[in-house]
């Protein structure tokens, strides 16, 4: 699934996202759509799993969950600092939920997978964007020597 296709999936589904929401100013962040987006795909992914599967599912909605959590605490602080650590806990996350979703993926199908894996693949690099900004405004290098 390419950015322009997923753009698309993600107008269709925000229709149904409440205007409490959306009128948030984080919604105006990319990275946190997208991650709510990823939220919903987990959600009904997991849904049908059978009980042997149901702790994987666990794992994977804990950790899509939490990558929205993180970049709407980052958001919300006034440090760049603090905003780089929240970005990179969501950036975490999202490595996470990948790595679970690899798990689930003879269950879930390769190809849903695979469309997973691009949602939040899109996630990464948001974030990682937001991450290096926040951490080259403080003039902080995001890689370690």
């Amino acid at each position: 699934m390419n950015d322009t296709e997923m753009d698309a999936t993600i107008g269709r589904w925000m229709a149904s996202i409440s205007p409490v929401e959306r009128a948030d100013p984080l919604w105006g962040l990319l990275s946190y759509r997208t991650a709510r987006y990823a939220l919903h795909l987990a959600t009904a992914d997991v849904r049908g799993l059978a009980p042997t599967r149901r702790e994987l599912g666990d794992q994977l909605i804990r950790a899509v969950a939490s990558i929205g959590a993180n970049l709407g605490e980052g958001y919300s602080r006034p440090s760049l600092s603090e905003q780089a650590r929240f970005y990179s806990y969501a950036l975490g996350s999202t490595r996470e939920a990948i790595s679970w979703y690899v798990a689930l993926e003879d269950v879930i199908g390769t190809e849903s997978a695979l469309v997973r894996a691009a949602v939040l693949g899109r996630v990464r690099r948001l974030t990682f964007g937001m991450l290096r900004s926040a951490k080259e405004q403080r003039g902080v290098s995001l890689f370690r020597r």
